[in-house]
């Protein structure tokens, strides 16, 4: 249940009402919501010296831990708006954000402080906990800052899988309605647990914080959103709540791992999962809930509860709260493009005003994702619209080919896309993770899951499909990787 008054900043907010619960859990200790104020206040204090002002754009280059979370509120607190960029893009990219992004201010850790030396920026802060202390405190921020929930909170930048990322822009309703639509189906607690299970400049990892801070919960930090630190942080803290992309869920699948005692739910998205993982971790009675969103909707929008996952398994569910969706297929086989209408919809792409008023109409927001909704009101995404092959007249998904080809016991990874052909306007090509192959094999396998015409006319064998941390694969980069840019 949700119940702060939107009226002042969120941490206050709780600060005041229960000062003495825990808000951040960590190997050294537990941290109160009174000292997790006083740490944001403090850093907020600290920035000032730094001539950050409101409305100031401030890029974040942090590791992943609960200070994170402090500058974000400090920022708040000053009225400044936080923009997280991705740790393990390169100097080149992260100069390009900067600039999209009109960014007044980089703040650095510490600890990853040589590894971006060579960007070229004159507004660097490189951040530690010592220099925080130093600070005196002299300024009542919260005073220089009113809170306002249609002010904007955040920009972050999409993952950029397919062309360039975009800065998507929210305000504190969106983040807030997000919430609360999270809330419609999970009936989130103040007791509740969650754990900081994904990286904090993606839109999902970025409202487990969120989340946890709205309801007047607690999180938990692992020391990375790798697997092991994960698991170690599960039997430590006992969390009620984690979101895990595929890749981390087939993890805990294969290490044979099973559920903390105390968990609700598991929060499966950041692509196409796979109905046999889904199943199998059913079976380890993990909690799982399929879940779809993106940057833009602020996470997830849509939801299946784990008991109906055996009579919906590649479904995402139904609508979270009041969202609203336009599918016009009934079928699978005539998919139409997802449109999707909710408070916690993206305010603008930043600077870019054309691709806003493209993908923004009405109060509608275009997905770009093909998919269709059954009679019971379920929903199915089967391919972004920019992924979709046709092929001779035939609209082709690459997640129903590539579920295919996954089935065959020696393939470790695939990833289907097209190339542009002369005869068939678009080929189905497939790149495979494979220490045995034999096309022939393949197709005559194939012959017996899927229609001809979707059989890949091509095949690619590869080491490894770049993928980023929420399991998507970098597109461009798996195309230079096979000469056909």
């Amino acid at each position: 249940m949700i119940t702060i008054s939107n009226k002042e900043h969120w941490l206050y907010e709780q600060a005041s009402k229960q000062p003495n619960n825990t808000a951040i859990r960590t190997e050294q200790g537990f941290i109160s919501y009174q000292k997790f104020f006083e740490e944001s206040n403090l850093t907020a204090n600290y920035l000032l010296t730094h001539d950050i002002k409101g409305n100031d754009h401030v890029g974040i280059l942090f590791t992943h831990g609960y200070n994170f979370f402090v500058l974000v509120n400090a920022l708040w607190f000053i009225g400044a708006i936080p923009v997280p960029l991705n740790t393990r893009k390169t100097t080149n990219e992260i100069e390009n954000e900067i600039y999209l992004a009109d960014i007044k201010f980089l703040i650095i850790d510490y600890k990853v402080a040589s590894q971006f030396s060579k960007i070229n920026f004159k507004n660097k802060i490189e951040l530690s906990n010592k220099d925080i202390s130093n600070t005196v405190e002299k300024i009542s921020v919260i005073l220089n800052s009113q809170f306002s929930i249609l002010n904007c909170s955040l920009i972050m930048f999409t993952s950029g899988s397919i062309g360039n990322p975009k800065a998507v822009v929210h305000t504190f309703q969106s983040l807030y309605e997000s919430v609360l639509a999270t809330d419609s189906f999970a009936e989130l607690s103040s007791d509740d647990i969650w754990l900081a299970s994904l990286p904090f400049y993606h839109i999902g990892g970025f409202m487990i914080l969120i989340r946890s801070l709205i309801s007047g919960s607690s999180v938990a930090f692992p020391a990375s959103p790798k697997y092991e630190d994960i698991n170690q942080v599960i039997n430590q803290s006992n969390p009620t709540h984690i979101s895990l992309v595929p890749t981390s869920m087939r993890d805990f699948v294969d290490h044979n791992v099973h559920p903390n005692k105390n968990l609700k739910f598991v929060f499966l998205g950041g692509g196409p999962s796979q109905t046999e993982l889904i199943i199998e971790a059913v079976k380890k009675s993990w909690p799982v809930v399929k879940v779809y969103g993106s940057t833009e909707t602020c996470s997830m929008i849509t939801a299946l509860h784990p008991n109906e996952i055996e009579s919906k398994p590649d479904s995402v569910g139904k609508l979270l709260g009041k969202n609203k969706i336009k599918i016009m297929s009934k079928s699978k086989n005539d998919l139409d493009e997802v449109v999707v209408s909710s408070k916690s919809l993206f305010k603008e792409y930043y600077k870019d005003q054309l691709t806003t008023n493209n993908k923004l109409k009405d109060g509608w927001y275009q997905t770009g994702d093909y998919g269709w909704i059954d009679d019971e009101g379920y929903i199915y995404i089967e391919s972004r619209r920019d992924d979709l092959i046709i092929s001779g007249g035939e609209n082709i998904t690459p997640h129903e080919v590539e579920s295919a080809i996954k089935k065959l016991p020696f393939v470790k990874d695939v990833f289907v896309f097209a190339l542009q052909d002369k005869t068939w306007g678009q080929i189905v090509c497939a790149a495979i993770v494979s220490e045995t192959i034999s096309e022939d094999v393949i197709k005559d396998f194939l012959q017996e899951k899927i229609s001809l015409y979707k059989i890949p006319k091509r095949f690619f064998i590869v080491k490894e499909i770049p993928r980023n941390e929420m399991g998507k694969v970098n597109r461009t980069e798996m195309l230079e990787q096979l000469n056909l840019n």
